[in-house]
């Protein structure tokens, strides 16, 4: 510290202020039923690798699969989680996720320092986090972005000092990613990429009265195979390739990243679809995401800065184009392009950076003294308005952000009614909440479903059970009775519309019963005389007024808005309506509630409400709700006030976004049998 200059404290303060505009996106706390589904299945895992001291082989948690192969390659990762908060509990765990990601990004900021000058890297850091902040939970890939940052920190070291022999700690760092995470092979992708751009560079340059000079080749070659970065990273290579090996899984692990599935025919999951499918809006145009693609067309654009110089950024290029391309598939992937860009830009910029600050030096001295100042103004100021400019507009649609370590409210509520009061499976359950009665219940009882998808469920599975089950009442029964189905245990917080009719299918089947309801899930259990005294103490209308109440009056608008929209399900359309206009009233910019609005005001017969559902269903668009759901809803509404060419574009959009949507699919065949008769006769 003694040997800091007054430009030194500059930096420190401005680091300490980006690492701080990061954190408030990491102390949240944990969701167990919503948010961080997946922890609970994560922490159950470590706890039977821990107690067995043995990583299993099939799906122990369903009764629908029991023996269909898993291979489990984060499962160094799961008995961290288990381990942390069984010792130290859930606030630990909140702890250890926003200090292994704030070192990560941390890491990376100096990797990227090793390239470019400080304010470009300071400047860049901004979209970067935005988009780092998307992945903000409790998951394994949150080591894979920690060994990432110190792979492009080990390589960036070793290209500026060839003498180090840092570069041998990338061996260990791989033998802990197979083991931790699925993203381990990025690791040797780096090591490849970066060794790939050192030979290309060393090729000569050919000209066409020059072409055949092998001298120059043989010149070149010799002083590649004699170059200490080339041999330390060839070497390096080979022993990476042998690493992935050295898992409980063997060839099976190494090979999972070629293995993986992500979509299925009937059934996806938002964050693994592609960026410009808005079937995920929610995901690929949120606050964390939309900067994507601005920072694609930044990349590209500092290609050219970059290759103007001696040493061409083919590492980078090459690694941003892969990455972005990630992204745009797997809207889930962006988060490796933020990794690449933040160096990547800040590198291909320094050159013309550097050129204009020593310009101003000699030629304006006083303007970039003022210049300098202002750009450390600029960037304190911009971080802490940023932080700011969410929140509001986060709580001008009544969001709260849940701020704090451990464990959120309700995390354990549904959980705890079905242990207290005995009640007994099996399970009929959606994806979203598999993890959290696994965490729950297991191994008491086990789940029909859970959200670990294809890593323990074959494609069949959701093709032609799952899905069916939930879209189809003959499919519902024939599940029923195979698998003597006891009880459903439903999130209400799926967003997915087969789920939702699904649920108001059972609500009104005199063959279950609501005994439970909170603002993350609801428990039904079947009308049998086992479960008749459980029945007749929470399925009244007073122990579920009093929990419905409780949500109407939460300072939680997402409670108030789920309220509503369950008040619907059970055949209360008018008090739904008033519930949902006085969320309206207080937060007139929250889609969610005028989307709500609209898909119950469409099945109205009168003009008046027609009309006022393609208004309600305009606003959510408008506001961001451009997905299947929301166009589909849109076309009907058109459809029933005689707009058919709005209600063909609508129809043509939602399924546009989702295919297989299948509702949508039959009102568009309504509607072109309706218009043209004789051609479907």
């Amino acid at each position: 510290m003694k040997n800091l200059i007054p430009a030194d404290y500059k930096k420190i303060l401005i680091f300490i202020i980006i690492l701080a505009f990061y954190a408030s996106f990491l102390l949240i706390k944990i969701s167990l039923p919503h948010m961080d589904n997946d922890t609970g299945l994560y922490i159950m895992d470590g706890k039977t690798i821990w107690e067995t001291q043995n990583v299993f082989r099939n799906n122990i948690y369903s009764f629908t699969v029991p023996d269909h192969p898993v291979y489990d390659h984060h499962w160094m990762s799961s008995v961290v989680f288990y381990l942390v908060s069984e010792i130290f509990g859930f606030g630990a765990l909140t702890i250890l996720k926003t200090a292994i990601l704030l070192s990560a990004f941390a890491i990376l900021f100096i990797a990227a320092m090793k390239k470019a000058n400080f304010w470009l890297v300071a400047v860049f850091s901004l979209p970067t986090i935005l988009i780092l902040a998307g992945r903000n939970r409790i998951r394994p890939e949150m080591f894979s972005y920690l060994f990432l940052a110190l792979f492009l920190y080990l390589l960036f070291d070793l290209e500026k000092h060839p003498e180090r022999k840092r570069i041998f700690w990338l061996i260990p760092l791989q033998l802990l990613w197979v083991n931790f995470h699925l993203f381990f092979f990025l690791g040797i992708v780096l090591v490849a990429g970066f060794l790939f751009e050192k030979v290309v560079l060393y090729m000569p340059k050919i000209r066409l009265r020059q072409f055949g000079r092998l001298a120059d080749w043989r010149i070149n070659l010799k002083n590649l195979r004699n170059d200490p970065v080339v041999k330390k990273l060839l070497s390096v290579l080979f022993i990476l390739f042998a690493v992935i090996f050295i898992n409980p899984n063997g060839l099976e692990g190494a090979l999972a990243p070629l293995k993986i599935k992500f979509h299925y025919a009937s059934f996806s999951v938002s964050e693994n679809q592609p960026f410009f499918n808005l079937k995920a809006s929610i995901f690929s145009w949120d606050i964390f995401n939309s900067p994507f693609a601005p920072m694609v067309f930044i990349f590209l654009f500092s290609s050219i800065f970059g290759f103007r110089y001696k040493n061409k950024p083919i590492f980078f290029l090459l690694a941003g184009l892969a990455s972005a391309v990630a992204g745009l598939n797997q809207i889930r992937l962006i988060t490796l392009f933020a990794f690449i860009f933040l160096p990547a830009v800040s590198s291909n910029f320094n050159g013309v950076f550097l050129a204009i600050k020593n310009w101003l030096r000699q030629k304006r001295p006083k303007l970039a003294v003022v210049l300098g100042y202002s750009l450390v103004v600029i960037i304190s100021a911009v971080y802490p308005y940023k932080a700011y400019d969410l929140n509001a507009d986060a709580a001008s649609r009544g969001y709260k952000n849940d701020w704090g370590i451990g464990l959120g409210r309700h995390s354990n509520d549904a959980g705890e009614f079905f242990k207290n009061n005995n009640l007994k499976g099996p399970i009929f359950n959606d994806y979203d909440i598999g993890g959290y009665i696994i965490y729950h219940l297991f191994p008491k009882e086990r789940v029909f479903v859970d959200n670990n998808g294809a890593d323990s469920y074959p494609v069949s599975f959701f093709d032609d059970v799952f899905i069916p089950a939930l879209s189809s009442e003959e499919k519902w029964i024939e599940a029923r009775d195979k698998y003597n189905l006891n009880a459903i245990f439903i999130s209400l917080r799926d967003g997915s519309p087969v789920v939702g009719s699904f649920l108001l299918r059972r609500l009104r089947d005199p063959l279950w019963s609501l005994v439970y309801i909170d603002s993350y899930a609801v428990i039904l259990l079947r009308n049998i005389p086992q479960n008749s005294e459980v029945i007749n103490k929470f399925s009244t209308p007073g122990n579920l007024n009093e929990r419905i109440n409780h949500m109407l009056t939460s300072d939680d608008v997402l409670d108030r808005i789920i309220a509503g929209r369950f008040i619907y399900l059970m055949g209360s359309e008018n008090l739904s309506t008033s519930v949902l206009k006085k969320v309206v009233a207080e937060y007139p910019k929250n889609s969610w509630v005028w989307l709500y609005m609209g898909s119950i005001k469409v099945w109205k017969n009168d003009p008046q409400s027609l009309i006022s559902a393609i208004i309600f269903l305009e606003n959510a668009i408008d506001m961001g709700e451009k997905t299947p759901e929301s166009y589909m809803w849109l076309g009907l509404a058109y459809f029933r006030t005689g707009q058919f060419e709005k209600a063909e574009d609508s129809f043509q959009k939602s399924l546009y976004l989702d295919p297989d949507r299948y509702d949508t699919t039959n009102y568009l065949n309504q509607l072109q049998g309706y218009l043209n008769p004789k051609t479907n006769q």
